[in-house]
C-alpha cells in the first residue's frame, strides 16, 4: 500500500458536498499547493482512477498534520497518498480529499541509523545510504513506493521486511497530536501491520542501518526478469497464501494471460494486473473477483489482495 486508505462512510449528497467546500476555504490557508477535481490516474503506478474533490500537497510536516486535523474536525474522509503503489482507486474518484506527502522527502543519514520522512521514496533511501557505502537497504530496491505506504504494508522480500529495521515511527494519534512508537508497537507481520489496520497517519520513520547487507544490482535484475515492466501495475495484487505462491496458484488455474477489456492478467508474472492503456477500475475489479473464484474453486485457497481497493 502506498496510502492511508481510511475505511469511512462518506456523508451523503449534500452534507458531504457542504463539508467539502468547507474544507477546501480552511486548507487554503496551510502551506502548500490545492487542487481541485485532481486525476488520481496521474498519481498512481496502475494509472487508474478519477477525481478527487479536494488534492492537497502540504509543503512541511506541520502543514500535514494540519490538513488531517482540519479533515477529522469537519467530518470530511480523507486518504494520505505517497506514490500511489498498490493502490486502486474508483472509477469516480475520491469525493473527500486525498492528501499526497510528494514534498515530505527529508532524509538524514547519521551512524547506524537514517531518519526519513514519510513522502521519500525508497529509491532516495537507498541512494542516500549507497553514497555513504551502506547497502543494508538494498533489499528494497526496486520497490515503488515511499517510506509511509512501505512501512504500513510491511514491505520487503523473503529475506528481509523494512518492520525488521525500524527503530522509531512518529503517526498522528487519534487526538490529531505526534506520537512516537516502536517496532514492537508498530506490530508488523507479513504485509500488515497496525499502522495500516488502526490506519495511523506516518509523518517520519527511523530505521536501523547495521544489519545484512544486500546486492541492488541482483535484486534490480531479478525484478526486470521476473516482473512486467512495459506496463502499468499497481504490484503484487495478491499476498502469498502461507506455504504457496499466489501467481503459480493463478498461473496453474490457468489464468496467465487472461482478459477483462483492457485489464490483464500479465503474462510475465500472474500476480501481477497489469493496464493496456485506458483500463478501468471496473475491469482490474472485475478481473480480481474472477482470479480469487477460479484460484478458489481449483485449490480452495481464498486469496487475499495485497493492492487497497479505494471506494469514491
Amino acid at each position: 500500500m502506498d496510502g492511508d486508505n481510511k475505511p469511512v462512510t462518506f456523508p451523503r449528497g449534500r452534507k458531504l458536498l457542504y463539508r467539502v467546500e468547507n474544507l477546501l476555504a480552511s486548507l487554503e490557508s496551510l502551506p502548500g499547493e490545492l487542487r481541485i477535481d485532481e486525476l488520481l490516474s496521474s498519481h498512481t503506478t496502475i494509472k487508474i482512477g478519477g477525481p478527487a474533490r479536494a488534492f492537497f500537497i502540504p509543503a512541511s510536516k506541520d502543514s500535514l498534520v494540519k490538513a488531517v486535523s482540519i479533515s477529522r474536525d469537519q467530518g470530511v474522509p480523507y486518504l494520505i497518498l505517497g506514490r500511489g503503489s498498490n493502490l486502486l482507486f474508483a472509477d469516480d474518484g475520491y469525493r473527500g480529499l486525498v492528501i499526497s506527502t510528494e514534498r515530505l522527502n527529508a532524509c538524514v543519514v547519521s551512524d547506524g541509523h537514517v531518519s526519513a520522512e514519510c513522502g521519500t521514496p525508497l529509491a532516495t533511501l537507498i541512494s542516500e545510504t549507497n553514497a555513504r557505502g551502506i547497502h543494508s537497504l538494498d533489499f528494497l530496491a526496486g520497490i515503488p513506493g515511499s517510506l509511509g505506504g512501505a512501512l504500513a504494508m510491511n514491505a520487503g522480500i523473503p529475506a528481509r521486511s523494512i518492520g525488521e529495521i525500524v527503530e522509531e515511527v512518529t503517526v498522528l494519534s487519534s487526538d490529531g497530536g505526534p506520537l512516537s512508537i516502536d517496532r514492537d508497537a508498530c506490530g508488523f507481520s507479513y504485509r500488515a501491520s497496525v499502522l495500516l489496520e488502526d490506519r495511523l497517519p506516518i509523518v517520519v520513520a527511523r530505521l536501523r542501518l547495521d544489519g545484512e547487507e544486500f546486492d541492488r544490482d541482483r535484486l534490480l535484475a531479478q525484478r526486470a526478469r521476473t516482473q512486467p515492466h512495459a506496463f502499468p501495475s499497481a504490484g503484487c495484487a495478491f499476498k502469498n497464501p502461507v506455504g504457496a505462491s499466489a501467481g503459480e496458484l493463478i498461473e496453474n488455474a490457468g489464468l496467465k494471460g487472461f482478459r477483462v477489456g483492457m485489464a490483464k492478467v500479465s503474462d510475465i508474472h500472474a500476480n501481477f494486473i497489469i493496464n493496456l492503456g485506458g483500463a478501468s477500475s471496473a475491469e482490474i475489479r472485475k478481473l480480481i473477483d474472477i482470479v480469487r473464484q477460479k484460484v478458489y474453486k481449483s485449490f480452495h485457497i481464498l486469496l487475499d489482495l495485497e493492492i487497497e481497493v479505494v471506494d469514491g
